[in-house]
């Protein structure tokens, strides 16, 4: 998003130099790189104003990437916590197509249906600009046409527009409301990972990960025993609060240390 402002800010202000013939390197010498830009302002004020296209097409796989690696997170420990065999949470890694439906076996709950559509949809969408060319792919395809009407009308809330009418071949558009789309929908299902989590995992295993992020975040934490506490008592009730982890969970953390 920052880029993209960054990006629309830059063109506002190359009005400034509208109708100069000189390059940027002329104009702006002291700034990095320009050197690789050897265009007139309004050559650059063209591609600047079509930025959104361009990130949207690296910024959706960087957000599904994020989320990729989140969710592998979360099987780990529902591997760790016994909620599934190791073999059965590296399965599920393997794939984003397969991490939602493997944390979905693992806890026994499920995530909102429509969140799952989108996100299918958007990592076809991903699959089509990498491996395809940006052309639809047959299963982009088949997905969309079994999308329900409320999956429907919350793409089209967000991304402003429907792909209802994609055919096979077309032409897979990425821009900022892709952008945000993704955002919001990896963000959703993130989240409802982490309730699906609060619930699965055993108490031992919260405690456990209070201290371990304790460690991770204070490294040269050197308190005795009853200062360690404290502090463990502050990070799971600010951190943790949903898990309700009581002293004794905390102290038998310390002591498994």
């Amino acid at each position: 998003m920052g880029l993209l402002a960054g990006a629309q800010l830059a063109s506002h202000l190359l009005q400034l130099t509208e109708g100069s013939e000189r390059l940027l390197p002329e104009v702006f010498p002291r700034v990095a790189h320009i050197g690789r830009f050897n265009l007139t302002t309004e050559e650059a004020r063209s591609i600047l104003n079509a930025a959104d296209t361009h990130l949207g097409a690296m910024s959706v796989p960087y957000s599904l990437a994020l989320h990729e690696d989140y969710l592998k997170t979360c099987l780990d420990l529902l591997a760790r916590g016994g909620c599934c065999t190791s073999a059965q949470a590296e399965r599920a890694k393997g794939r984003l197509a397969l991490q939602h439906r493997g944390i979905e076996a693992a806890t026994g709950g499920a995530f909102q249906l429509d969140g799952l559509a989108q996100i299918d949809t958007l990592r076809l969408m991903r699959n089509c600009m990498i491996h395809d060319g940006g052309r639809a792919s047959s299963a982009l395809v088949s997905t969309v046409q079994s999308w329900t009407s409320t999956t429907e009308s919350a793409w089209v809330k967000l991304a402003r527009r429907t792909l209802r009418n994609l055919r096979v071949g077309d032409s897979v558009r990425f821009g900022h409301a892709e952008l945000i789309l993704s955002l919001a929908v990896t963000k959703a299902l993130a989240r409802q990972a982490n309730v699906l989590l609060q619930g699965a995992l055993p108490r031992p295993l919260w405690a456990d990960l209070v201290l371990e992020d304790l460690r991770q975040t204070d490294p040269g934490f050197a308190g005795d025993g009853i200062q360690l506490l404290r502090k463990l008592r502050g990070m799971a009730r600010f951190n943790y609060g949903p898990i309700k982890l009581a002293e004794t969970d905390l102290t038998a953390a310390i002591a498994r240390e």
